[in-house]
């Protein structure tokens, strides 16, 4: 099992860079306090399709469940250890990652709102065996008030 972090190579182009951007995202870029293998990120990565906000969510969650296992302890008012706290900031580390995945994969992929286009529209009211809609029949009959 290995640790690896570079700050130097922090790009979505390479594996290495990759494995550095996530390790920067989820804040285990400290090698006196790893939290993650390199085997771990990289299947983080592998499952997401190299999307590092994803995978960052993934591995955000896998530390969230790793503390789950873990009690909060204090000695004599001295000493404690308060592991539900980690848990909170690392599944609302997950929610915020899971936040940029959804908007950079809508941005990367050029999604729009809007729905169809004018020349669909077009084609389909042109098409004369489609029954009108129940809203257009009728709309402008206007019965007298008399």
């Amino acid at each position: 099992m290995a640790y690896t972090y570079n700050s130097a190579d922090l790009v979505t182009t390479t594996t290495s860079g990759r494995l550095n951007v996530v390790r920067l995202l989820i804040g285990d870029n400290n090698t006196l306090d790893q939290q993650l293998q390199d085997e771990e990120v990289n299947f983080a990565l592998a499952q997401n399709n190299s999307n590092v906000y994803s995978a960052a969510e993934f591995c955000a969650r896998l530390l969230a469940s790793k503390y789950s296992r873990m009690v909060d302890t204090q000695l004599d008012g001295a000493l404690q250890a308060m592991y539900s706290d980690r848990i909170k900031q690392y599944t609302l580390l997950a929610i915020q990652m899971n936040t940029m995945a959804k908007k950079m994969s809508g941005k990367n992929l050029g999604v729009s709102g809007g729905g169809i286009s004018n020349i669909e529209i077009t084609r389909v009211e042109q098409l004369t065996d489609r029954p009108e809609p129940a809203f257009k029949v009728d709309q402008f009959e206007n019965e007298s008030s008399e």
